[in-house]
């Protein structure tokens, strides 16, 4: 059985199935570990992690463990209410115009991230043969970028979840600029400044192009000598965008900031709190997120809600809690594109937010209660009350799904897929 423990409660002879924390932020060479040691349990705390998963199967129990079920639905819920309460706090974001143009900016959104796709590919490709980079072909594409970002922010970020193991370098930069721009967005932040951001953010892992290809290819965790060499590219890439023409100072921000954490336990700095600058930590929240949400060769993706969970737990430590509360306001609790079950036995996707209500988006219904499909879809508000009286909303989510054991194509129920792959 997988339980949640505080590392303070950790004895020697358990068996740490997950280190809670993003990947290589734990000094150990496998994300799965018995402890053998005093020592050991020390070494982790002094990383900063604060709790710990183990597998009661493989080692030690404890009567201070609790169950993974209850501890997550005890992180979700304090997480819908602190978001629900930080929101309420401020006016809402009034999008209702806008969200009602998602498919016709989906289709313009297409080209544009078709476009940045390209874009990062060749400037990368650059990087690596020690060439110049455009820095003003990169901030052409941003601007088109925050224009989508401005007409319809859910449209081009449901287009972030599309995902390609082969292509994971440049979808990831790409992602980490749509997402970057659409927390600065929610943030209020100006086009202008937008811009400096979006450019430093799809620009962040150019440093990555100074990096032995050996090291950066490794399929699996890497050692400490060689992760000392793969900390040396946030150095790079800023030093790479500080000598680029069209580049301000701003942008090469984000590609030296990216990595540091709110605690002081990032890199290559060390720098903590506030000092990491804005845009280092608004890029630190979606580099993670985006990272966590892909299959690589080292770790499967997990789906955005839960990532959304993952991030909310480590704003205790690695990011700085006011933002993740804005990013979550932003992405939505139940991101676009996650696959649900409501309280009438309904299977649907959601495609789009109820910014003012984040518990209750849209939801585009492919499957009845009796497992029929709506032909077509449907797409639900799940604002709307009960017809009948019976109970205050029509429908509620009940559960969440995995996308594949449900059967559902996400992408194809969206229309997000098909057309950007081809032109990427």
């Amino acid at each position: 059985m997988i339980k949640k423990i505080a590392v303070e409660d950790l004895e020697v002879g358990m068996f740490i199935e997950d280190f809670n924390v993003p990947w290589m932020d734990h000094p150990f060479m496998s994300n799965k570990k018995k402890i053998r040691s005093a020592k050991e349990i020390d070494l982790i705390r002094e990383h900063g992690i604060q709790e710990v998963y183990i597998n009661t199967a493989k080692g030690k129990d404890s009567s201070r463990a609790v169950s993974v079920e209850e501890a997550d639905a005890e992180v979700r819920q304090r997480m819908e209410q602190e978001v629900a309460a930080k929101g309420a706090e401020g006016p809402p974001v009034q999008l209702s115009k806008e969200q009602a143009a998602f498919e016709e900016e989906v289709r313009r959104a297409k080209v544009v991230y078709a476009e940045a796709k390209a874009l990062v590919k060749d400037l990368l490709h650059d990087a690596r043969m020690g060439r110049s980079i455009d820095g003003e072909r990169a901030a052409q594409t941003v601007d088109k970028m925050v224009d989508s970002i401005f007409r319809n922010p859910d449209a081009i970020t449901s287009l972030s979840r599309l995902k390609s193991f082969d292509d994971y370098t440049f979808q990831h930069s790409v992602n980490v600029s749509v997402l970057a721009l659409a927390l600065g967005r929610h943030l209020g932040i100006v086009k202008e400044e937008l811009r400096r951001l979006g450019v430093g953010a799809i620009l962040h892992d150019v440093g990555k192009m100074r990096v032995p290809e050996q090291i950066l290819n490794k399929p699996g965790r890497l050692t400490d000598e060689e992760f000392a060499v793969m900390k040396t590219h946030t150095l790079h890439g800023a030093k790479i965008l500080m000598d680029t023409r069209n580049v301000p100072n701003e942008s090469a921000a984000v590609a030296l900031n990216h990595h540091e954490r709110f605690n002081g336990r990032g890199y290559p700095r060390g720098v903590e709190g506030m000092a990491i600058g804005k845009f280092g930590l608004i890029a630190a929240i979606v580099d993670v997120y985006d990272a966590i949400t892909s299959d690589r060769v080292y770790h499967k993706g997990m789906p955005s809600h839960q990532a959304l969970q993952k991030i909310y737990e480590w704003s205790k430590t690695d990011f700085y809690p006011v933002f993740v509360q804005k990013f979550i306001q932003c992405v939505g609790i139940y991101p676009i594109g996650s696959v649900v079950r409501l309280d009438t036995g309904e299977v649907g996707v959601v495609c789009r937010q109820n910014h003012a209500e984040l518990i209750r988006p849209w939801v585009r219904l492919v499957r009845k209660a009796s497992g029929e499909p709506f032909t077509p879809p449907v797409d639900a508000d799940l604002t709307q009350p009960d017809p009948e009286g019976e109970k205050p909303f029509a429908r509620t989510i009940a559960t969440t799904l995995e996308a594949a054991q449900a059967g559902i194509d996400v992408e194809a129920v969206l229309g997000v897929g098909g057309e950007d792959r081809a032109a990427a």
